[in-house]
C-alpha cells in the first residue's frame, strides 16, 4: 500500500469546514471546487488503495484498516450527503407545503419527545439505520 492519509478529526474539519446552509447544486460544486485539492486527492487515493492494491485486497487487511476505510469514505461522501439531506443523514415524511428541512426538524422533535430527550442531555447517534 502507498502512503495512507489518516482520516483524523482535524482532517475532517479541514475538508468540511462549514455547515451547509445552501443545498443547491451550484453550492455543492463550489464547495468541491474550493476544497484543499491536495488533501482531497490524498483522501481519494487512500480510499482507492483499499480496492486497487491486490496484495492488500483481502478481508484480513481491510479489517485491520476498517476505521481508516470507513472514515475516508465519509470524508469523501459527506458533501454529497449534505447536498441531499442537509445536516441530517436521514429522511422524514413531508407534510403538504413543508420543506425538507422543516420535515426533518419535525421528525427529530418527535423522536426526541418519544425518547424523553431534553435540552442539555447528551445523546449518541450510532448510525445503525
Amino acid at each position: 500500500m502507498s502512503k495512507i492519509l489518516e482520516p483524523t478529526p482535524e482532517l475532517s474539519k479541514q475538508l468540511h469546514e462549514k455547515v451547509v446552509e445552501d443545498q443547491s447544486a451550484s453550492s455543492l460544486v463550489n464547495r468541491l471546487r474550493t476544497k484543499n485539492k491536495d488533501l482531497q486527492t490524498q483522501s481519494v487515493n487512500t480510499y482507492q488503495q483499499f480496492w486497487n492494491d491486490s496484495a492488500n485486497n483481502n478481508e484480513e487487511s481491510r479489517a485491520s484498516m476498517y476505521k481508516t476505510l470507513t472514515n475516508t469514505y465519509y470524508n469523501l461522501a459527506t458533501d454529497f450527503y449534505e447536498y441531499g439531506w442537509g445536516e441530517s443523514f436521514h429522511f422524514a415524511r413531508k407534510s403538504i407545503g413543508e420543506s425538507l428541512r422543516e420535515s426533518i426538524k419535525r421528525h427529530e422533535h418527535t423522536l426526541f419527545d418519544a425518547a424523553r430527550i431534553s435540552s442539555g442531555m447528551k445523546v449518541l447517534d450510532v448510525g445503525c439505520g
